[in-house]
């Protein structure tokens, strides 16, 4: 065994004094459980939500196998993490030689040994869960030089948010289909990760027998890291034996030292490493939202990622369950911060890494997370101003782009399923993007008192903002020089004419006037 995470101080973190310090994993956990800012220099970006998922989710573990105890020093973290694999070190060792033990991360192998096939993984990122295209974005294969922590963020990584990439390679548990991925949403009143760590470390704790009596899950005494367990590749573990915040594995994956270097080998598997496809991702994860309804399922997010839609719907809307973290606790002060982030995956391809950090000021505290009818008083509110949006973007600033685009004459029928609009509808989005959720927070007391006020003045301004992008296509659209004055008057009366006719209380700003300018032929 070499490369012991429980001994060795294999994790570069930086300090505050701006130094930076090797430590050990219960080193970190200790560093953690006394709140002090940690950033870990050598972690990507897309590995950031799978490392700090899986330290809370082990610090849960570790302080339940203590007697429900924070360890007050890094020997009681180590003390810990030991009394999870019975006094065994190899669980969290890197490379172990003996095949029919666990190592960090990698089942025993209980089939045939697949370790000394061809071409096995030489860097840590061929290992890692990043579908790059063709090798031309972000290059296959850069760390070869990597040192432990790198294969031990890759590890993570691919072990507990991986989908469905192709044949005989199945995905984790908590996602909805192969092809999902896996958020992570909260609540926090800081942006680092020691801020975090011990709100969410207790949810998880506070939350175990409730998991397991609604899951089926073992509350004492389950399957807490399933890279313990031996798996031959053909065989499921159930639910019944897990235990509610289970780390778990879903790749049959063996590191080994060749040459004096560490390569990882990979084998195929035909079959769930969890038996749970029939709960749609929905094992109580603290971090993400569950669609409601009839079929019940993990939030999935889209290519588009966190867009003002889709936060306001599962903050505020009706759609979905809040992810348990995203809910305020007792001790939380002062304004919040909502934290999303989200690896999309698609079939093939990596289809974008999405964060998004929401301020909610202690002004709005109440309307989000207060009783029931204030709640849905502000997500009323929410949806009312995302239809508003849309209605302007696609009867007011949609129709005008068609006439110009067109350069329509007076009475000409316009092609409303032209594309060509959908650059400035793009950024018209952007730019609401950019101001909904401040103004939404600003207007709550006006809406309280004039609802009816409080919507014309958002109408007013979600149109103010469309016209700035009318006026930016005025002087980029090319026009025959004699059809332009024609083409831009035409369109111009027909955004000002669709925003009178579709927003008569909010139309109160100035016609535009069109600048001349030099004509393309």
């Amino acid at each position: 065994m070499n490369q012991n995470l429980l001994t060795d101080p294999v994790f570069a973190v930086d300090a505050l004094e701006g130094a930076r310090v090797m430590l050990s994993l219960p080193a970190v956990l200790h560093r953690l459980g006394t709140g002090t800012p940690t950033d870990f220099g050598a972690l990507q970006a897309h590995q950031i939500q799978s490392w700090e998922s899986f330290l809370v989710q082990l610090g849960a573990l570790a302080t339940v196998a203590d007697g429900s105890r924070m360890p007050a020093s890094e020997e009681g973290w180590r003390r810990a993490l030991l009394t999870l694999t019975a006094g065994d070190d190899a669980p969290w060792c890197l490379v172990v030689d003996d095949a029919k033990k666990p190592a960090f991360m990698q089942p025993p192998i209980a089939g045939k040994d697949y370790r000394g096939q061809k071409d096995p993984c030489i860097a840590p990122d061929e290992l890692d869960m990043l579908v790059t295209s063709k090798n031309h974005d972000v290059k296959e294969a850069r760390a070869v030089r990597a040192r432990t922590e790198h294969w031990v963020f890759a590890l993570v990584n691919v072990q507990t948010c991986d989908g469905y990439p192709g044949k005989l390679n199945y995905g984790i548990a908590r996602m909805n289909g192969g092809l999902g991925s896996r958020p992570s949403l909260g609540a926090t009143t800081g942006l680092s990760l020691g801020a975090r760590f011990n709100r969410d470390l207790h949810l998880w704790n506070e939350r175990r027998d409730a998991i397991a009596e609604a899951f089926g899950l073992r509350p004492r005494d389950g399957h807490a890291l399933l890279w313990t367990c031996p798996w031959d590749g053909d065989s499921s573990l159930a639910l019944a034996d897990l235990d509610p915040c289970f780390i778990e594995v879903c790749r049959q994956i063996r590191l080994g030292n060749v040459s004096g270097s560490v390569v990882a080998w990979k084998a195929p598997s035909t079959t769930r490493r969890v038996d749970a496809e029939a709960r749609k991702g929905e094992l109580g994860d603290i971090w993400i939202p569950i669609k409601r309804g009839d079929e019940r399922a993990a939030f999935t997010s889209a290519e588009t990622g966190f867009s003002y839609k889709v936060v306001a719907e599962l903050l505020l809307g009706e759609k979905f369950d809040r992810a348990p973290a995203m809910e305020l606790r007792s001790d939380d002060r002062g304004g919040v911060l909502l934290v999303a982030r989200v690896l999309v995956r698609g079939q093939g391809k990596t289809g974008g890494l999405h964060e998004r950090v929401l301020p909610i000021p202690e002004r709005a505290r109440r309307s989000v997370f207060g009783a029931k009818d204030q709640r849905d008083a502000v997500g009323r509110l929410a949806r009312e101003r995302v239809d508003d949006v849309a209605k302007v973007q696609n009867k007011v600033l949609h129709v005008a782009l068609c006439a110009l685009l067109q350069a329509a004459a007076e009475g000409q029928k316009l092609d409303l399923t032209d594309d060509r609009t959908q650059r400035w509808k793009r950024d018209f989005d952007a730019r609401i993007d950019a101001v909904f959720f401040d103004a939404l927070w600003g207007d709550l007391d006006l809406a309280a008192r004039d609802p009816n006020g409080a919507r014309a003045s958002w109408q007013r301004r979600a149109i103010g903002i469309a016209r700035d992008v009318f006026r930016e296509a005025l002087e980029a659209v090319p026009l025959p020089s004699v059809r332009a004055y024609r083409a831009r008057a035409i369109a111009e009366r027909m955004f000002e004419g669709s925003a009178r006719k579709n927003f008569a209380d909010a139309t109160t700003a100035p016609v535009i006037t069109t600048t001349p300018r030099e004509e393309s032929p």
